[in-house]
């Protein structure tokens, strides 16, 4: 891994950071109702590799503060890489916006139930839904900025766009 690389990675690892937890926003990135602004940077997974270790790390660190505990930690940022990896598959094309949904609209529903022992299919919806407004929204804006600005900022998707 470049210096260059771990630089960037390190970036999005801490802006993640900071949008998880900056007060105001901190109250509604946990729990079965959760909107992670966060979660919009993941639209830079679909054009820097950088960004699928960086988020993966800034999952784990945001999820330190979580009320669900340790376990969080590893399954959120599991989970985080999982949705970016899938992102980087696509590349920077809007249906890739919608691989966070479905991975931690069916992924972190296991946690709260097996954690707080709420139940799965409504926490299906209430995840899914949140995290389909940050992609529909932040997301999706972020996901503009890479498509017309990726060359200028050095992002280079695996797949570019034809």
């Amino acid at each position: 891994m470049s210096a260059r690389l771990l630089a960037r990675a390190a970036v999005y690892a801490a802006l993640y950071v900071a949008l998880t937890l900056t007060p105001g926003l901190s109250s509604i990135a946990y729990g079965q109702v959760q909107f992670r602004v966060s979660e919009g940077l993941l639209a830079f997974a679909a054009a820097d590799v950088a960004a699928l270790p960086g988020l993966a790390v800034g999952t784990a660190l945001a999820n330190l503060a979580s009320p669900l505990g340790l376990i969080d930690v590893v399954y959120g940022a599991a989970l985080t890489l999982v949705a970016a990896l899938g992102m980087w598959a696509i590349g920077p094309r809007p249906w890739a916006l919608v691989v966070p949904v479905v991975v931690n609209g069916l992924g972190v529903p296991v946690e709260l139930a097996l954690v707080l022992d709420l139940p799965y299919w409504p926490s299906v919806a209430f995840v899914a839904l949140g995290e389909a407004a940050v992609m529909a929204s932040i997301g999706a804006a972020l996901l503009m900025v890479v498509r017309r600005y990726g060359d200028v900022l050095g992002l280079k998707p695996r797949r570019p766009l034809t």
